[in-house]
């Protein structure tokens, strides 16, 4: 009998460069100054030179904590 589940909270989510920035209603400037500055860890995920990201769990360690994913208001 398989009795694993899998819950938001187990899952550790990748917000990307760009999400992250709308998240936190700042400019690409900003996070690379915060990165620069040791405010913001370096991304742990990277698709390309242009598209990189921070796992949940690497920005909850240097005490980030935003919900992502977004939770919808609508209904």
């Amino acid at each position: 009998m398989n009795t694993t589940s899998t819950t938001t909270e187990e899952i550790d989510y990748v917000i990307w460069r760009k999400d992250f920035q709308a998240t936190m209603q700042v400019t690409s400037e900003t996070v690379r100054r915060w990165i620069k500055a040791k405010k913001l860890p370096e991304p742990d995920v990277y698709m390309s030179l242009k598209t990189m990201g921070w796992r949940m769990s690497t920005l909850r360690a240097s005490g980030i904590n935003i919900v992502y994913p977004p939770v919808s208001t609508r209904r």
